[in-house]
């Protein structure tokens, strides 16, 4: 009888098949790394920028109503 059983032969294929797919991948230079770096800090930036717009029109329009409907119903 075998040492190694069915979970161990399924182990060893995985890992096998495992090499062969990171034998496929093409990583990224090093310009590319930093310029793709670069990238998403930039859209970072702009996202955060846009969220706090956004919180602050929101913020500014609740203040309104709130002060809207203390006049209204005092």
């Amino acid at each position: 009888m075998s040492k190694i059983g069915k979970q161990g032969k399924a182990v060893v294929s995985f890992i096998r098949s495992c090499r062969v797919e990171f034998s496929k991948i093409t990583w990224p230079s090093k310009k590319e790394l930093i310029d793709s770096t670069w990238v998403v800090a930039g859209m970072l930036l702009l996202v955060s920028v846009f969220v706090l717009v956004c919180d602050q029109v929101l913020a500014l329009g609740l203040r309104g109503l709130l002060a809207l409907s203390k006049m209204v119903f005092g």
